[in-house]
């Protein structure tokens, strides 16, 4: 079952990861039967045309990942990007289940082969890391580690170091999704919310723009892609005309939808209400919930 697919664009062309996965999820978002195997995960490296078809597939070869590799040992959601005129991808990297415990890997592909890894930590010592938001300016690698308050973690020659840029209070629990890419002299991305019910969970998104410095500028109104089901973007390029959105659904399709640029800018809507009042609201939301 193919999942959560993320794609990339450069100058030879589109470029996408495709996670393949050996179990199922039910609508709820529930796994049927874990496998006896244990949770497995591949992954695959497409190359597409410009009408978004693959022409070429290759399994990724991730042999060279971690220490003491077990089977439970996985790569899972990869964000792909381009960096120092090579592909890169970042990816949960899962050392165990149960409870999960997992660190965030950086890997360099050559064709369709892992040459080069490194995994980061934690900047908070927390036990699971996930969904952080790869953003490449020139020789810069940079991710938002955390949407709202933001915050940014910087790779530098002498490891990772973290910055905190300011409370919005109109995304807290939004996680990010998408990597970011250069929009309108700032950056794009996605970004999901997970919503808990009592039998079934759900994810929302919406596109974001932030400036140069990282400041919310702009957001879209709440949307799914197909519906109520789990759905997970992991993938955003802009073309001169289109944005390309990668996406999956229930952890067994992998989906991609090309809108004009025209409707992401009508999607970008300012943000009216003013920070400090937004603030307020939202310590005002946690206060009266339910403890």
């Amino acid at each position: 079952r193919v999942c959560n697919p993320s794609i990339a664009i450069s100058d030879r062309g589109v470029f996408c990861i495709i996670r393949a996965v050996n179990y199922d999820l039910d609508r709820n978002g529930r796994v049927l039967i874990s496998p006896p195997e244990g949770f497995q995960s591949s992954n695959w490296f497409a190359e597409l045309d410009s009408n978004l078809r693959i022409t070429r597939l290759d399994p990724i070869d991730d042999s060279v990942v971690g220490i003491d590799r077990q089977r439970w040992n996985r790569l899972e959601d990869c964000r792909l990007f381009r960096w120092k005129n090579d592909w890169w991808f970042t990816a949960t990297w899962v050392l165990h289940d149960g409870p999960v415990t997992c660190q965030i890997a950086l890997c360099r592909l050559q064709g369709g082969k892992v040459v080069e890894w490194h995994l980061l930590p934690s900047p908070i010592g927390a036990q699971a890391e996930k969904n952080w938001m790869p953003c490449v300016e020139g020789d810069e690698l940079k991710w938002i580690y955390w949407v709202d308050p933001m915050q940014s973690v910087s790779l530098g020659a002498t490891g990772l170091s973290s910055e905190h840029l300011g409370r919005y209070g109109r995304l807290e629990k939004w996680a990010g999704s998408s990597p970011l890419v250069r929009y309108r002299g700032g950056w794009l991305g996605v970004v999901h919310l997970r919503r808990d019910w009592r039998d079934f969970s759900s994810f929302v998104h919406r596109l974001v723009e932030l400036g140069d410095n990282f400041a919310v500028r702009r957001m879209s109104p709440i949307f799914t892609f197909e519906g109520d089901e789990v759905e997970y973007c992991a993938g955003l390029c802009l073309t001169q005309n289109h944005a390309a959105l990668s996406y999956g659904v229930r952890d067994r399709e992998a989906r991609l939808i090309r809108i004009d640029l025209s409707a992401v800018e009508a999607m970008l809507r300012p943000l009216r209400v003013p920070r400090r009042l937004s603030i307020m609201l939202a310590d005002a939301r946690r206060g009266a919930r339910p403890g």
